[in-house]
């Protein structure tokens, strides 16, 4: 394991959030025994919070490059962080925190970035072909192109978003990812899979938070659910999304009788 363990080394006297959350109030500690650790739970009930403090305490880019404390938003999440001890086997600098949230936003940011770009090239070769002011904004245009084609924007969301997951990751990267699942169809949600699969076979480890049955799948994850307010290990046929999303495809009109009924 990349990062062997997560200990909650103190407890703030305030009561506001996020420490007045019940998840982040029984928090304890965090053991990584498998390179993909899997959080299940319902809206609501924290896990986003928590995963936020976790990304701060590692110091994780966000996947436009910055760095989360450029981001005023998450100030609880370093003030959770600061309650945080990451235990590391190695401590890498490699890896990103993913949220669906973000990506629409920086996909619409690299567009723009890229077509700044082209046009600025085109404009100095206009006024002198062999200037070498040309030289940055090329090979920023260059390099964008290169990692993700003609443009995330120009493939459909959930398409663009494996595409930037591919082209983002670094082998032994600890990766933070937050409903990855949301821009994929379910066939898509089956490459994901296939992708991670590769990636922790290049030696990277991944913390995710999902609503996705398909997701918690991955062979030999670990499966943590949120009981009580707690992080409680549990196996695929236990999680409740799981037991839920199977009843329902078995019987639907028996959930949807109320919708049916004239």
């Amino acid at each position: 394991m990349i990062l062997r363990e997560i200990v909650r080394k103190g407890r703030t006297a305030k009561n506001q959030y996020p420490f007045n959350l019940p998840l982040i109030e029984a928090f304890e500690s965090l053991k990584f025994n498998h390179p993909v650790t899997i959080l299940a739970g319902d809206n609501g009930s924290g896990k986003t919070t928590l995963l936020e403090g976790i990304a701060a305490a590692s110091d994780s880019i966000l996947i436009s490059g910055e760095y989360m404390e450029q981001d005023k938003s998450f100030s609880h999440a370093y003030e959770l962080a600061e309650e945080l001890k990451l235990i590391w086997s190695v401590k890498t600098r490699n890896g990103f925190f993913f949220r669906a949230s973000d990506f629409i936003t920086y996909t619409r940011e690299l567009a723009n970035m890229r077509e700044e770009a082209r046009i600025t090239v085109e404009e100095i070769k206009k006024r002198n072909p062999h200037s070498l002011e040309v030289l940055p904004y090329a090979r920023t245009y260059s390099e964008l192109r290169h990692l993700y084609g003609k443009g995330l924007d120009k493939r459909s969301h959930g398409e663009s978003f494996l595409d930037l997951f591919q082209a983002r990751f670094k082998p032994n990267g600890f990766y933070i990812l937050d409903e990855p699942e949301a821009p994929l169809s379910p066939n898509k949600q089956l490459t994901f899979l296939a992708l991670l699969h590769d990636m922790v076979n290049d030696g990277a480890q991944f913390l995710i938070s999902t609503h996705s049955p398909i997701v918690m799948a991955y062979p030999g994850a670990t499966l943590l659910e949120i009981n009580e307010h707690e992080l409680t290990p549990t196996t695929f046929d236990e999680v409740e999304h799981v037991r839920l999303t199977a009843d329902f495809l078995k019987e639907p009109n028996r959930y949807l009788r109320h919708l049916l009924e004239p």
